[in-house]
């Protein structure tokens, strides 16, 4: 793996260090997006047990944030949560980005070698990434409770029983469009800070200050392109939610080696 500049012998080895190295991000285009889709797609093919593998852990964790947030206590915050449940999607596609950066050097990544493609995720640096984004999550549960209580206070029914509501009266229409304003800023953090940041670390022995720069210098510095990037993933996500959330088996390998190659693309050093 390489190594970026300053990381060594006399620099401080923490996952925090002061960001060094920030290696140059070529601007994406559309081109660069379908060339990512389609190499995904070969890798989800290439390795499709791992692929369901990841999709069904993915899905029954949303199996287990619905029915934790339909409870008596946390009425109404099915819907928020569940957007922000995309959120920690690149956290957890991380075994995949380990598996198309594998079969890119032409090492074996059958199950076989499961032991080894997990050893290779479960570096501090990634794990301490994956947990700053579920206290994003959480941080945005919070907001959406503030934001819940200001139009249903604290007595509301449960979510089912509001979905009527919601799309008929005044209250129900502003509930939802404060709602997606705020999530949509919660997501768009999310999405800069996490875009390239996860590949960027399974790749380098780098510091997540390093990899968080790098994901918004990409974010940035082609907008247009990226955040077109992240609305097909929200809109594909989304839709594979409906089935029960039987849909992410595939959704989600599928963008989780797709972002391998798009981070590949971008940052080719």
């Amino acid at each position: 793996m390489n190594e970026t500049t300053g990381a060594g012998p006399g620099a401080d080895s923490g996952p925090w260090r002061e960001a060094r190295g920030v290696p140059a991000v070529r601007a994406a285009t559309f081109a660069d997006l379908r060339a990512a889709l389609a190499a995904g797609w070969g890798d989800f093919l290439a390795a499709p047990l791992f692929g369901l593998g990841v999709g069904i852990v993915y899905a029954a964790f949303g199996w287990a944030l619905v029915a934790v947030a339909d409870s008596a206590t946390l009425d109404g915050l099915t819907f928020p949560l569940l957007g922000g449940f995309v959120m920690v999607a690149p956290f957890a596609a991380t075994i995949l980005y380990e598996i198309s950066r594998r079969r890119s050097l032409g090492l074996p990544f059958d199950l076989v070698n499961a032991a080894a493609i997990v050893a290779g995720t479960a570096r501090r640096s990634l794990m301490i990434l994956g947990l700053v984004l579920v206290l994003w999550l959480g941080v945005w549960s919070r907001a959406a409770v503030f934001i819940y209580a200001i139009y249903y206070g604290f007595d509301a029914p449960p979510f089912l029983e509001m979905l009527p509501e919601l799309v008929t009266t005044e209250r129900g229409l502003l509930f939802l469009f404060w709602g997606h304003v705020v999530g949509a800023g919660f997501g768009l953090v999310a999405y800069c800070l996490s875009a390239l940041s996860f590949p960027f670390l399974l790749d380098h022995d780098a510091d997540i200050a390093t990899a968080i720069i790098t994901s918004f210098k990409a974010v940035l510095g082609r907008p247009v392109v990226m955040l077109s990037w992240a609305a097909l993933i929200g809109i594909v996500m989304a839709l594979a939610a409906a089935p029960a959330f039987l849909g992410f088996l595939v959704a989600l390998p599928l963008f989780g080696h797709a972002t391998w190659h798009l981070y590949r693309r971008l940052v080719p050093g």
